[in-house]
């Protein structure tokens, strides 16, 4: 403020520019500290929905441990899904559901369960699992090329393995022989699949190629 003379011109200049922002000034302030304490608010609000969430999932996987016909683990599932879609346990627990219904020789509502993971749940670690699962799932049901469609949309390399290793078991199924073989070379090149390297290395031998015989003349 080297431009005002005297102390009052400067004063003056003060009070003048108060007059004009003052209340903006006091307008940002009361927001700032809104926004702080809304933000504190906000954070103790999530924890306690990810504590609710984590309790029921909790519940969920008790009531699968512990309810004989599986109605109070498939409630529970249906509850986690309602009150905490948005959550990961919702998605977790789904997956717990296609497992359950899978023991149960239920493969639709299993695939149900899966692909509500997928589309519906939020946590983006669950979708490749889910998508694995569903393409076995989907081989079961006898449909092998929505099985490979399914195997296609798993993005992360670390699941190579287990995708080159499933994919072999479908085109086992469907009598591609060699496409298989091949699969499952790259499953055991690629590693991390979902069986021990002794049972990939049997599956690979089950189909190796026999020796072809040599023809007339040949040594």
């Amino acid at each position: 403020m080297a431009e005002y003379e005297t102390e009052e011109q400067q004063v003056e200049a003060l009070k003048q520019w108060w007059a004009e922002n003052g209340r903006a000034v006091i307008l940002g302030i009361v927001l700032g500290l809104g926004g702080i304490f809304g933000w504190r608010a906000w954070q103790g609000h999530q924890l306690s929905v990810a504590e609710d969430a984590s309790g029921a999932y909790g519940e969920v996987m008790q009531a699968l441990n512990e309810s004989d016909d599986g109605a109070s683990f498939l409630d529970g599932v249906k509850n986690i899904k309602s009150e905490h879609g948005g959550s990961s346990y919702a998605a977790m627990a789904s997956l717990a559901e296609a497992r359950y219904h899978v023991e149960q020789k239920d493969l639709d509502a299993a695939a149900a369960a899966l692909r509500w993971a997928i589309d519906e749940g939020t946590f983006d670690e669950v979708r490749p699992v889910a998508r694995l699962r569903l393409a076995r799932v989907l081989n079961a049901q006898g449909k092998p090329d929505d099985a490979l469609k399914m195997l296609d949309a798993v993005a992360p390399l670390s699941y190579a393995g287990m995708v080159d290793e499933i994919r072999g078991d479908i085109y086992l199924a469907k009598g591609e022989t060699a496409k298989a073989r091949e699969a499952y070379l790259s499953a055991q090149q690629s590693g991390n699949t979902t069986v021990s390297g002794e049972n990939l290395q049997m599956k690979i031998d089950d189909l190796a190629v026999p020796d072809q015989p040599l023809a007339d003349g040949q040594s």
